[in-house]
């Protein structure tokens, strides 16, 4: 057999397999799929278990198959990817969240707020106008 249908093939585990890798007894683990609570799969009347499926059980607990049973299954998603992405999703949310504001009434504040002056190549000068405005008028 190829190395990567014996690696597929290595993948999927009988009940005998798969209590063994669990290491619990074959009835023990019989009770959890009877019960709906551990992700495995009947075919030809015998029941076949995914090493990675069973590995992201572990790792999420027992009421995992039952709460997810909606979403796409974890074990399609590489968890070290996954772990990655939410890794750069939080350093980037953070990031936003923590980036200086401009200085109230600076151009940088103008340009954030109304991008319709962006390309405006008298901006300075309008601002000035403004804060010369405001000072005559005591504000």
């Amino acid at each position: 057999m190829p190395e990567t249908q014996t690696a597929q093939a290595e993948d999927v585990l009988t009940l005998a397999e798969a209590a063994a890798y669990l290491r619990v007894p074959e009835a023990e683990l019989l009770h959890l799929v009877e019960a709906d609570d551990i992700p495995a799969q009947k075919i030809g009347g015998e029941w076949r278990f995914l090493k990675k499926a069973l590995a992201e059980w572990l790792r999420y607990g027992r009421d995992y198959c039952r709460e997810f049973r909606r979403w796409p299954p974890p074990w399609r998603i590489d968890p070290a990817l996954l772990e990655d992405f939410l890794f750069l999703l939080e350093k980037r949310l953070l990031d936003q969240l923590s980036a200086e504001r401009p200085a109230r009434g600076s151009k940088q504040a103008v340009l954030k707020h109304s991008g319709i002056f962006e390309d405006d190549t008298d901006m300075d000068e309008r601002l000035a106008d403004i804060r010369a405005r405001r000072k005559a008028a005591g504000g």
